[in-house]
């Protein structure tokens, strides 16, 4: 059976709507510690493109379960550098968070987005005033924790600082 333009319409739209009613990181969670998110630079970072991940969990995409699982077990609790475009910012209980614009696989065959959303602890004073300045289409690298995905659609970095 062939699948035309309208099933892919129809897969974004489930598939917004599911991220829609996943489960977001609880908005009175504390805030990192200053000590934990500088403790972030004594770890090592694994060697994993940013791209390789999108590819990897983006709706239509050609990875399998196996290899998502496999990449999900790789990257959970693993400490990952990344530089993508910020699509927002939102300050809440002392800590910034940074979510990239939407991003796309690489294959021809995907429809899917797939979005990283970073729990920043400012570190000092510049930190702050960078975060301020960040708008849409500004790119930023980001240095942090992956403490889980959601509906494979949002990579969680938390705790993350900004990498300058």
């Amino acid at each position: 059976m062939k699948t035309g333009l309208p099933s892919k319409w129809v897969m974004l739209m489930l598939s917004m709507a599911l991220v829609a009613c996943g489960e977001s990181p609880p908005p009175n969670t504390p805030s990192e510690p200053v000590s934990t998110v500088q403790a972030l630079k004594d770890t090592p970072v694994i060697p994993v493109a940013l791209q390789e991940v999108v590819d990897t969990y983006v709706l239509g995409g050609k990875s399998t379960d196996l290899q998502r699982d496999v990449m999900t077990d790789k990257l959970t609790g693993a400490t990952v550098s990344w530089r993508f475009k910020v699509y927002d910012v939102i300050k809440e209980d002392g800590r910034y968070r940074v979510m990239s614009e939407l991003m796309v696989g690489s294959e021809s065959e995907a429809f899917g987005k797939f979005t990283v959303v970073a729990f920043v602890t400012a570190r000092d004073q510049q930190d702050d005033e960078a975060l301020l300045k960040l708008q849409t289409g500004s790119e930023v690298e980001i240095r942090g924790r992956v403490d889980g995905l959601m509906v494979r659609t949002a990579l969680i970095l938390s705790p993350a600082e900004l990498v300058r």
